[in-house]
């Protein structure tokens, strides 16, 4: 025991503290320390170099997390002394998602127990299904109070809390260390007399200066402090468009930043992760509803609260980068996608209830006319109603559209529907329901509701393994027609009272069923990838996202905002755009893709000139380039405007496609460190005016910064310039900072910079064209040889497993030989058997195809005997496969050998 050595001041801490971190060490960690627990208090260490310690004091209980130097990073607020808490059923009433107007019911202690049940209602239809309606906790709030008992268990320690609770509650608590020196806490509640509805925990906020930042993406702004905020998925939230200035004069509202129906902070993605200015990250590790309260309703202490009898949590300590770099490992990263990817791409879009399949044919074709005459860069084309088309229709677009040098993209969803979308086929309905893939309700039938486009629909159910091997046959068929990539729409639509195949209901897997969704569609692509290594690799984007321990992110390549209004509004609009991509790229979903000109144009007018070209310029220097179209009035191609629009539209995407090499780049960092592709000023140019709040500017890399306009009308930009000279990269002027300046914008122009002296385009390019450096080459697989009298075939696959894998094996080789004693005979180019002037160089004839290769030849003869066969694959980068004499593949010709046909 340590009696006594815990007691006293920051003095008698960093003592006892060097004691505690001391049995880990100061460097990186080789062996594990056993937790410390004497009569006062009892501490766990995390692992790796520089470790938090979570420190638990017995009486009166406080949670307290330490970096390595004994700084307080995280501290519980002390006990209210209230007691036990009457819980008021009060609503929380939408469409405003939070009412400041009612009392505020919660209690602030360090672990805190709701007794009772979450009394609710859900949107039950439409396009706002299974978002919140109203909420609220009923019950009675105790609070934790002392440690009754400590033991150490394995590399942690379970602790038994009591709590002022006269009923009986209690409270298990586990402290347990975590890699990159994080620590997790456990937390279970258990009722006596009433059930336990949720737990929180609450944490003291000193610094009135203490900045939130992630939940994923909220359009609000990038520092969460004096929000209350939602844990939950939710679709569909639309700004009030000529109503907005009413509506945000309504106190409550969220002004400019309103959204119906849940709030200015609902959002499509969320993660349950934020990072503090303080020096640490927290991570909740449930996925049930959880309320955030980040200073909101007292400045001096923040809230989580999570449904349920669990609280899961971990904190990771150390500065920005680290704590992203420690977060997204374990909540997962966005892949890095194919290099054309991120090529511009344009979205075919349906317009909804039209069901008109020849009107959208003849779109797609003008199309692909238009974009050839016009001479606008193209990398991909998304035909999203190929689920309309008759089938030898798709399949001569398909191949168009491969001739053309364009990758096929496709839809897809996770509910059949009876609607008129125009973007599934009306009999998959009808076979889903009638093979049980569906989730269902608590009589065991199929749970059917209205859906988002208003027809009878049921929601996929992936729990089931029924369902995902329909599902997966679905992806492999589509991919075998030709499509290489796919949007992966919705998965916001899970019910609270939804019952899946495996026993889960909604409540629990309403933010899960996204990874469930994309999950699935991964495991389908990588079989499909292995059967087909040279028609992948296939890229997928997603709507629904949750970002929490193992999340969604990992499955898939890139996420897109959502359905925004078709204007520039601050709430969903094109100003709205950034801030998401900020706040979610932080948690590792920093494949941010917009739908260019916006979408929803029910409350906004069409899409104007002004509108398309602020939105492409914004899309430019972003993660993705995607034109897309509005629910109403399609797809907004720039010729639908007129010549200037045409013009420059074609611009932007020529920029993008010089902009390619160096996005592509920082994709793949990203996946190695976590830093977003897209980094918000604060994390990247901490030096530059307002660059704590800044959310309209961003960073690509170290030397581009990106402002671009989103406010109608406007001709001039304020930039905050990071420190140095920067130089704009389309007129040369030059500006030093930091500082904020103002520069002309007019529509034409978009404001982007560099630092003076660099080049990072033109370097990222010169970096893609050099190719790969690390020696590491493809290597081939022989899998068939036949021979026969006038005859050879030979067939195998090429991989490139090294950093050029981007790029691809460029050509395959296959040599045939003769053996023979003291001879040696290679098949010719001629056709037959002769001997080289080097029998120790091994005599090669060029393949078909690459990733899958063939050399298929006839000979004039080809004598009964054993043979070798070899193959070496060289990628485009001139890494050349090492294949030598013993490397060959024997096969056997025989007297009696018949012909191939």
């Amino acid at each position: 025991m340590l009696r006594g050595t815990w007691r006293g001041g920051p003095a008698r801490w960093a003592c006892c503290g060097a004691l505690a971190l001391g049995l880990l060490g100061a460097g990186p960690q080789t062996a594990l320390a056993a937790p410390v627990i004497d009569d006062d208090r009892i501490a766990v260490t995390g692992l790796g170099p520089r470790p938090a310690t979570l420190v638990v004091d017995r009486a009166p209980l406080r949670l307290t997390v330490r970096d390595a130097d004994g700084t307080v990073l995280l501290r519980s607020t002390a006990a209210d002394g209230r007691g036990p808490t009457p819980v008021l059923a009060l609503a929380d009433p939408q469409p405003l998602g939070s009412n400041p107007l009612l009392p505020t019911a919660t209690r602030y202690a360090p672990l805190v127990v709701t007794l009772g049940a979450r009394l609710g209602t859900e949107w039950p239809a439409g396009p706002w299904e299974a978002n919140t309606l109203t909420g609220t906790l009923a019950g009675t709030r105790v609070a934790a109070t002392r440690v009754v008992a400590a033991r150490a268990e394995g590399d942690g320690a379970a602790l038994e809390l009591a709590t002022d609770d006269p009923g009986g509650t209690t409270v298990e608590l586990r402290l347990l260390p975590a890699a990159d020196g994080a620590v997790r806490m456990r937390v279970r509640a258990l009722g006596r007399a009433l059930p336990v509805a949720a737990v929180a925990a609450s944490f003291a906020s000193p610094d009135r200066d203490e900045r939130f930042r992630g939940f994923g993406g909220r359009h609000n702004a990038l520092d969460q402090r004096g929000q209350a905020l939602l844990g939950w998925i939710q679709q569909q939230n639309l700004g009030a468009g000529p109503l907005g200035p009413g509506v945000a004069a309504v106190p409550g509202t969220g002004g400019d930043r309103y959204l119906f129906p849940n709030g200015p902070t609902a959002a499509y993605s969320v993660s349950p992760s934020f990072l503090s200015s303080r020096g640490y990250g927290f991570l909740l590790e449930r996925d049930e509803l959880s309320n955030w309260r980040m200073a909101s309703d007292r400045p001096d202490a923040w809230q989580v609260e999570v449904d349920g009898s669990a609280l899961d949590a971990r904190v990771v300590p150390g500065d920005a980068p680290r704590a992203i770099a420690a977060l997204t490992t374990v909540t997962g990263r966005q892949r890095v996608p194919p290099r054309w990817a991120v090529e511009p791409m344009l979205d075919r879009s349906t317009v909804a209830f039209t069901g008109n399949a020849a009107q959208y044919l003849r779109s797609v074709r003008d199309d692909l006319r238009r974009l050839a005459e016009l001479d606008i860069p193209i990398g991909a084309y998304r035909i999203e109603g190929a689920a309309q088309l008759a089938p030898q229709d798709l399949r001569e677009l398909v191949a168009e559209l491969r001739r053309r040098g364009i990758r096929p993209i496709v839809y897809f969803r996770p509910f059949v529907s009876q609607d008129g979308a125009g973007t599934e086929q009306p009999e998959v309905y009808d076979e889903a329901i009638r093979r049980g893939l569906v989730v269902r309700n608590g009589l065991g039938q199929p749970y059917l509701f209205p859906g988002n486009f208003l027809g009878v629909s049921a929601l996929l159910d992936f729990t089931n393994p029924e369902t995902v091997r329909w599902w997966t046959a679905r992806i492999h068929a589509a991919l075998d027609a030709g499509a290489q990539g796919f949007m992966q729409d919705f998965g916001e639509q899970v019910l609270s009272d939804m019952v899946f195949h495996d026993g889960r209901r909604g409540d629990v897997l309403h933010n899960r069923y996204p990874e469930l969704f994309h999950g699935v569609t991964r495991r389908a692509l990588d079989s499909w990838e292995r059967a087909n290594p040279d028609r992948g690799p296939v890229w997928f984007f997603t709507r629904a996202g949750y970002l929490g321990l193992d999340g969604s992110a990992r499955h898939e390549h890139g996420s897109f905002a959502g359905d925004g209004n078709t204007d520039f509004s601050r709430s969903s609009g094109l100003a709205s755009q950034a801030p998401d991509m900020l706040n979610r790229g932080i948690a590792g979903q920093y494949g941010f893709t917009t739908d260019i000109g916006g979408y929803f144009d029910f409350v906004t007018p069409e899409t104007t000139k002004e509108l398309l070209l602020r939105w492409a310029q914004w899309a430019v220097f972003s993660p993705y380039f995607r034109l897309h179209g509005s629910i109403n009035s399609g797809t907004h191609v720039p010729w639908n405007y007129d010549e200037e629009t045409v013009a420059r539209y074609r611009d932007l995407s020529r920029l993008r496609v010089r902009a390619a090499p160096l996005l592509h780049e920082q994709f793949r960092r990203a996946a190695r460190t976590g830093r977003p592709v897209a980094a918000p000023l604060w994390l990247a140019a901490p030096d530059a005016p307002g660059a704590a709040t800044a959310d309209q500017e961003w960073m690509v890399g170290p030397d581009l910064l990106v402002a671009p306009v989103v406010t109608e009308g406007a001709t001039t930009r304020q930039v905050p310039v990071p420190s140095g000279c920067w130089e704009h990269g389309e007129t040369g002027e030059r500006l030093d900072g930091p500082a904020l300046r103002t520069v002309d914008a007019p529509l034409g122009r978009l404001p982007w910079f560099v630092r003076c002296g660099t080049a990072p385009l033109e370097a990222a390019a010169a970096r893609e064209r050099a190719g790969c450096r690390d020696r590491r080459a493809p290597a081939s697989r022989i899998t068939t040889v036949r021979l026969a009298r006038g005859r050879v075939a030979v067939r195998g696959t090429a991989t490139d497993p090294g950093c050029a894998r981007r790029r691809g094996v460029q050509r395959v080789a296959v040599a045939v030989a003769l053996e023979t004693t003291g001879r040696c005979r290679f098949l010719t180019a001629a056709g037959r058997l002769e001997r080289p002037r080097d029998c120790r160089r091994i005599a090669y004839l060029p393949a078909t195809g690459t990733a899958r290769f063939a050399l298929d030849r006839r000979v004039r003869s080809l004598p009964a005997g054993r043979y070798r066969v070899w193959a070496r694959a060289t990628d485009r980068s001139g890494n050349v496969e090492r294949t030598g004499v013993g490397d060959a593949r024997r096969a056997r010709l025989r007297p009696s050998a018949q012909a191939l046909r």
